[in-house]
């Protein structure tokens, strides 16, 4: 394999574990998504430069191996994004709580 890809494969891995310590709340988080996106974007093109340059069936395989790699990367990045998307709904179900206690707190 080809060490380009091989780190952007790192860099996305060492990303998602990176993603799944940290607290939805913490800055470095939004840092990490993006570096998360512009690395899987990178990796997008490579592996479509890999396939318009394959040439016989010795591709085959990086490319199946790449393929399952894809499908791991995209479920790891499904169940991050899944619990922080419930994480927003919890804080906007809260927020709606909070004012609703504000309004009555102020009509007394």
């Amino acid at each position: 394999m080809n060490a380009e890809l091989k780190l952007i494969n790192e860099t996305i891995e060492d990303t998602l574990n990176q993603i799944e310590k940290i607290p939805a709340e913490n800055e470095q988080s939004d840092k990490l998504v993006s570096l998360l996106l512009d690395s899987i974007g990178a990796r997008q093109l490579y592996i479509v430069s890999l396939i318009n340059s394959a040439v016989d069936d010795t591709f085959a395989t990086l490319l199946s191996e790449q393929l399952i790699l894809t499908n791991s990367f995209k479920d790891r990045a499904s169940k991050v994004m899944f619990h922080r998307q419930n994480l927003l709904n919890i804080k906007r179900a809260h927020q709606r709580q909070i004012k609703v206690y504000q309004n009555i707190d102020a009509n007394r």
